[in-house]
């Protein structure tokens, strides 16, 4: 079975709630992006370890919001040493 996760960052518990529920459907594990836009090493390694990622922001005046800013420039590491070659994304924002 392919292992998902769903990375979001949630300021008000919206986005949260939508992640919780594109969870459920898709037998993912949540990853939650902290207050201050990090994750810690175990929660990285849940994102390297899975086969498809889905991410999830709230739209703030027309954009992510910059904790989730902080973790896309983030993630340009594992990015470009391919260690999410192959997987597949998706993304929703509220």
């Amino acid at each position: 079975m392919a292992k998902v996760a769903v990375v979001f960052h949630s300021g008000y518990g919206h986005t949260l709630r939508m992640a919780q529920s594109v969870a459920q459907g898709a037998g993912a594990e949540l990853v939650a992006i902290d207050a201050d836009g990090n994750l810690t090493e175990a929660q990285w390694a849940t994102l390297t370890a899975a086969d498809a990622i889905i991410m999830g922001s709230p739209t703030y005046m027309g954009s992510v919001s910059w904790q989730f800013k902080k973790f896309a420039d983030a993630s340009s590491k594992p990015w470009f040493s391919q260690q999410w070659k192959d997987k597949v994304f998706a993304g929703f924002t509220n």
